[in-house]
């Protein structure tokens, strides 16, 4: 081989190895920054903060339908939570955190990242249902009858606002109160995931920033004292729901700050 064919191809190793090396580089600043931003966060809200999971929310969670993005599908592997902020509303145990994880279609593959909030309170019981801001597919679906979703005829704005489903539907009309209707259509669309006393709140693949997670703690916290307030309905018996348990969460440091 020639010397300037060989020349050539070590210019290009070379290139090769400092670009990814910058991109490594770039990726541990980018992250670190991150951690350093939603730590400031964490203090300002009055929460600890860690950097790694050591709460296993994943395996709390997997029953959601978040979460089996990683747990269960082919295409989606790899789920990983950090960036963990803790603290209390009432009897609620609150945790804001990122959660990630890689989507393979074919021979690529690319990280999907979101913030979720998590509000955990023994005391709720909720019946499993999935909200979301409602799409013109939606209707379509709808309108040629191959899926329907829970409507309020006295609350259109909520309907057509929300695509909400749920098994229970009874339980679901009895815990979605006027008021709890009324405080979700004045917030920004999110993506809501109740079962018995787990709640998550979401905007998919979106990252916030710290003053974007900041306003969508303050929401979802507005949502917990809401629900805290409502109480559990009359009509929500257990028994009905007949659902396997949510497992108990793993056991919580006692020296962490409370809200």
């Amino acid at each position: 081989m020639a010397s300037g064919a060989i020349f050539s191809i070590l210019v290009f190793l070379t290139g090769m190895t400092a670009f990814i090396a910058g991109a490594v580089w770039l990726k541990k600043r980018r992250t670190a920054q991150r951690s350093a931003e939603l730590q400031r966060l964490a203090n300002d809200l009055g929460l600890s903060f860690i950097e790694k999971d050591t709460y296993g929310l994943i395996a709390q969670l997997h029953t959601l339908g978040l979460f089996r993005h990683s747990a269960t599908r082919r295409w989606a592997r790899n789920g990983k939570v950090n960036n963990v902020m803790r603290g209390h509303i009432g009897d609620a145990e609150v945790y804001m955190f990122d959660y990630s994880y890689i989507v393979s279609t074919g021979n690529s593959a690319h990280e999907v990242r979101q913030t979720v909030f998590f509000a955990n309170d023994k005391n709720w019981y909720l019946p499993n249902f999935r909200l979301r801001p409602e799409t013109w597919w939606h209707k379509v679906l709808a309108k040629l009858g191959l899926k329907n979703d829970i409507n309020f005829p006295e609350s259109p704005d909520f309907s057509s606002k929300f695509w909400l489903t749920s098994e229970f539907e009874g339980l679901v009309r009895k815990q979605f109160s006027p008021d709890l209707q009324h405080l979700l259509t004045e917030r920004p669309p999110v993506h809501l995931e109740g079962s018995n006393y787990y709640l998550i709140a979401y905007k998919p693949g979106k990252s916030l920033n710290a003053d974007e997670a900041q306003v969508f703690f303050e929401h979802c916290s507005q949502l917990v004292r809401m629900l805290q307030k409502q109480g559990a309905p009359e009509l929500l018996d257990l028994a009905e729901l007949n659902k396997e348990p949510l497992p108990d969460p793993i056991t919580l440091p006692l020296t962490e700050k409370r809200q």
